[in-house]
């Protein structure tokens, strides 16, 4: 699995998609620098705000691209017999590709978070705003996993294009809960909060720790709410692997 998890990072690193995507991230921190000093007041929060919303949305996008084209790819393609000798378990060709995808936005948050780090300001305790924004991007890492795990499960029920759809939509459902709870309350339509404890147990509660902003950079969390990002995101991450794996069995892969 470790050979897979490198093959495909060093082929996916290849493309010029992936290229443009890390350009274009770079330079949308740059941007979000140069607004925050243009600005007279709020300018480490416009800059923060800015720079890890811009991470997260290319983390995403690497996510949602790379998981809903990675199996598809090695169908179409019928790559998998030169890559390894023999035949591997369909789990642990999922695995590889959620692996190569978790190692390419490390690198991409490591490479943006630096860059942050060097050029943003980070006023009274540096320690701490370290740690803060460590996991921030970290909660970042482990949700972009999470879509891809999703949209691995999807192609393998459906064509690339109409994948990545579903796993947008799914994306945009896991920040969206607390707002649909809202509006059924002030609409006054109490009788369809059940649709809210479905979309609870059918969709991660991403909303729950949207940490992207200064305020979290500044003023943390507690070490329950860290905890509950982290094995929220890894049992979401067994689970859609699980039911990836189950759709794939009949799969003619190898």
């Amino acid at each position: 699995m470790i050979s897979l998890i490198y093959i495909n990072t060093q082929e996916w690193l290849r493309l010029k998609f992936l290229q443009v995507v890390f350009f274009l991230s770079f330079a949308y921190v740059c941007v979000s620098y140069l607004l925050g000093t243009l600005s007279f007041t709020e300018q480490a929060r416009i800059k923060f705000d800015l720079g890890l919303a811009g991470m997260e949305i290319t983390t995403f996008l690497v996510a949602a691209f790379i998981s809903t084209h990675a199996l598809y790819r090695d169908i179409e393609r019928k790559t998998f017999q030169v890559i390894l000798a023999r035949p591997i378990a369909r789990w642990n060709l999922l695995a590889g590709y959620l692996g190569s995808l978790f190692v390419l936005n490390f690198i991409l948050i490591a490479f943006l978070g630096l860059t942050m780090i060097a050029f943003f300001d980070f006023d009274g305790d540096l320690g701490s705003s370290l740690f803060n924004i460590i996991v921030i991007m970290v909660t970042i890492l482990l949700k972009s996993v999470v879509i891809g795990a999703f949209g691995v499960m999807m192609s393998a029920i459906a064509r690339p294009m109409f994948s990545l759809v579903f796993t947008i939509s799914y994306w945009v459902l896991a920040y969206s809960i607390s707002d649909i709870e809202y509006f059924l309350q002030k609409a006054d339509l109490s009788s369809l909060n059940f649709v809210i404890t479905g979309l609870n147990f059918m969709v991660p509660q991403f909303y729950t720790f949207n940490w992207k902003s200064y305020y979290y950079m500044k003023n943390g969390f507690s070490f329950h709410e860290i905890m509950w990002s982290l094995f929220h995101c890894a049992g979401w991450i067994f689970l859609l692997l699980f039911m990836a794996s189950l759709l794939i069995r009949r799969k003619d892969i190898v």
